[in-house]
């Protein structure tokens, strides 16, 4: 049988982390062995559901490379075979008619009691009355879910609810819709958080019926630094968030991987990497834990090792770029500025930063870097000279006037280096002053120098 995943996202808000990890793993268990990985978009609440969202998600699966296979699903266009699964589970007896008024159901809900309706087993209605209709859940002994995760797992049937799955408004419900859904698509594997471990409990009486049997792989959460689950309250980034502070997708990709599944004890590993080893069996138990300091270490990992000209075209138009002239002379030199930026440069945003303060004649400094700027002012006419009278202006010849000057001083290599750095670009830190000064040519170099040392 071929495999068949399928991610389903509500269109509601944006795409959040956990939502890509769960549409990550559904995507490359399908792939690993040969199946179709399929979109749902579960938009049957018609009054939160938002276009924007839609097309967020769908560009941020695309950003990260996750493919998915035939149509898009719209859950909203199969409500009718949703109302006639659930006339089928009336008429087999497995579903009912409920007429308990809203105060009778918060007293049982008080009194901590799992809903079992007094009308599940009367054939007698009121006439006129209002009604929803509820699942039948059986009440004698259990229910067993072996999960490709969490191993064998099982609840007491006295414990599952008669959930409703249609309203009194004759909207069917997430439970049955969901449920129907992954059977018309069918769906091999479903593999979803283990928050929905209790949903897919509730609904095994639907699968039943259908007679319907998917494997289920219930994936631990994930949770921030303080080990709370995380979710928008807890300020949740977007994939989009991420893709704009300059996060690259090669990065999310590879980052989702290791929260819950591991190859070893390899700590950079590919898309395809993953298709190929992947076994949803080695995803553990406990839920994963955000770790920015890793997330920054993998982004400059694969920043640094990325090709100058795929950086220069991702951040040429970005907002926050400030924009050279269209010039080969000009996108020459930003290539090669950001060839020694970007090994020390976490995020693309870090970089174009770095890239602006070349293109910056005036610089605002602290207090503490005036001090060192008014300290060593003593060293500016001598540099100056010595930079006018070079005419190869090369870096190693660019290095060997600096190092000359602090020698015959008898200073340290910072005691220039530094002041040398915050007129060029800034900073106290940075990359060799040398290969900036040769890339940004020596007119620029004298001129930032006049300008910023004071």
């Amino acid at each position: 049988m071929e495999t068949v995943t399928r991610f389903a996202p509500s269109p509601t808000g944006l795409l959040h982390l956990g939502g890509i990890r769960t549409a990550l793993f559904n995507f490359i268990h399908a792939k690993s062995s040969g199946g179709k990985f399929k979109i749902r978009i579960e938009d049957t609440d018609q009054t939160r559901n938002k276009k924007e969202s839609i097309n967020s998600i769908l560009k941020g699966l695309d950003w990260l490379g996750i493919k998915y296979d035939g149509k898009i699903i719209y859950q909203s266009k199969n409500v009718k075979e949703h109302k006639k699964i659930i006339n089928q589970l009336i008429d087999n007896n497995s579903a009912y008619k409920c007429f308990h008024t809203e105060d009778e159901i918060l007293e049982l809900k008080k009194n901590n009691i799992k809903f079992k309706s007094k009308w599940r087993d009367k054939i007698d209605h009121p006439k006129n009355a209002q009604f929803c209709i509820r699942i039948k859940s059986p009440i004698d002994g259990q229910t067993i879910i072996n999960d490709k995760i969490q191993g064998k797992v099982k609840v007491q049937n006295k414990e599952l609810d008669d959930f409703v799955i249609m309203r009194s408004d004759g909207s069917p419900t997430f439970l049955l819709s969901s449920a129907v859904d992954d059977f018309l698509m069918s769906v091999t594997d479903i593999i979803r958080g283990d928050d929905h471990l209790t949903n897919s409990f509730r609904q095994m009486v639907v699968f039943k019926y259908l007679d319907y049997q998917p494997t289920f792989s219930h994936m631990p959460l994930i949770h921030n630094e303080n080990n709370e689950k995380l979710s928008k309250r807890h300020n949740a980034l977007s994939i989009e968030g991420y893709k704009n502070k300059g996060f690259l997708s090669e990065t999310m990709i590879n980052y989702l991987l290791r929260l819950g599944w591991s190859h070893g004890d390899k700590e950079i590993i590919s898309l395809n990497d993953a298709i190929k080893n992947f076994k949803i069996e080695s995803i553990g138990k406990s839920p994963s834990k955000l770790d920015e300091k890793k997330l920054l270490f993998l982004n400059n990992f694969y920043l640094k090792n990325k090709n100058d000209d795929f950086i220069f075209d991702e951040i040429k138009n970005a907002e926050r770029f400030l924009k050279i002239n269209n010039t080969k002379e000009s996108v020459k030199k930003t290539k090669n500025l950001i060839n020694i930026f970007k090994k020390r440069s976490n995020t693309l945003n870090e970089l174009i930063d770095d890239l602006n303060s070349i293109n910056n004649e005036v610089f605002f400094y602290s207090e503490v870097e005036k001090k060192i700027l008014n300290s060593s002012l003593n060293l500016k006419s001598t540099l100056i000279n010595k930079l006018s009278l070079i005419e190869s202006w090369d870096d190693y010849i660019l290095e060997n006037v600096i190092k000359e000057i602090v020698e015959s001083m008898s200073l340290k290599f910072k005691d220039l280096g530094q002041p040398l750095r915050l007129v060029l670009f800034g900073t106290m830190n940075g990359p060799s002053v040398a290969k900036v000064m040769q890339i940004i040519g020596k007119d620029t170099t004298i001129k930032k120098i006049i300008a910023n040392w004071n």
